[in-house]
């Protein structure tokens, strides 16, 4: 265990993209799947929390006594064709970046509508990230995942409970290794890429830290558009509010508290059931 990587009593601030949180027990940085199964069966499932950029979680303050397994070092990529089809083969801590790196070499379509979405694959295929009217379970195949036990598991797409933000490993196993489908395009497919990252930054907070959006779209509508109709967009308790720019993004301001960030959401949450009778469902998780 100890020959493993790692970190004791680590700031978990460090380990999100909104800048809040306590001290976490110890994240482990493995570098294969025998030190993963190693680290579930040690501590057991229930206790291993999985990480990657963080970049939809929220910890809380104090002392969180779970133990953080992160994925950076898990970054090997595979690229095999078959015509004018590629696989991309990647580990969980592969970044969209790298992603739309190769994407723009090959001029390769599928994955375009993604590109802008601040993710590692392990943490993409858990929530099944999505954007454009794209989700990440569009273009993939196959997920090595690691069970409760230990044990590796391949599964298909379609051996896979998944939906709207949602797949089964938000409860079980945690992701190694997935395979995705893309092929060659007559499009400029870099352009198009240029071009959802100028929207994202006209239209999204990324100038502040944020945790991405905040609640999922309920049905016929946006969450953000319902926030704004309630006077919260721009609202703001202390140092964590919803932007003035896009109201279903949460942004820290300077030094933003756990217990601010809850009583804004639950704020938010009781002023849309009031007005439109929708309960608001957090996209967020919330890490206590």
């Amino acid at each position: 265990m100890d020959k493993i990587e790692h970190l004791k009593n680590f700031s978990l601030k460090d380990f999100c993209t909104i800048k809040i949180g306590g001290v976490g027990k110890v994240v482990f940085f493995p570098k294969n799947v025998e030190e993963i199964s190693f680290l579930i069966r040690e501590y057991g499932k229930e206790n291993i929390f999985p990480l990657g950029i963080g970049s939809n979680l929220i910890f809380s303050d104090g002392f969180i006594d779970k133990v953080f397994i992160h994925s950076k070092n898990l970054k090997k990529c595979e690229i095999t064709q078959e015509n004018d089809i590629f696989y991309l083969t990647l580990e969980a801590g592969v970044s969209f970046k790298t992603i739309n790196n190769i994407v723009k070499k090959y001029n390769l379509e599928g994955f375009e509508n993604l590109s802008g979405i601040p993710a590692t694959v392990g943490g993409a295929v858990a929530m099944n990230a999505g954007a454009y009217g794209s989700e990440i379970f569009d273009i993939l195949e196959e997920v090595w995942w690691i069970d409760k036990d230990g044990n590796l598991i391949h599964s298909k797409k379609q051996d896979i409970k998944h939906y709207y933000r949602y797949s089964q490993f938000q409860e079980e196993g945690f992701v190694y290794k997935v395979k995705i489908k893309l092929k060659k395009s007559n499009k400029d497919i870099s352009s198009i890429i240029k071009q959802h990252l100028l929207d994202r930054n006209k239209k999204q907070p990324l100038d502040l830290p944020t945790a991405g959006s905040t609640y999922k779209n309920p049905p016929q509508t946006y969450a953000g558009k319902l926030i704004e109709q309630v006077g919260l967009k721009g609202y703001r308790i202390n140092d964590i509010g919803f932007s003035s720019k896009h109201a279903n993004f949460l942004v820290n301001y300077k030094d933003a508290r756990f217990k601010d960030l809850i009583n804004l959401l639950e704020l938010a949450e009781k002023k849309v059931y009031e007005k439109f009778g929708i309960q608001l469902e957090r996209e967020v998780k919330i890490v206590e």
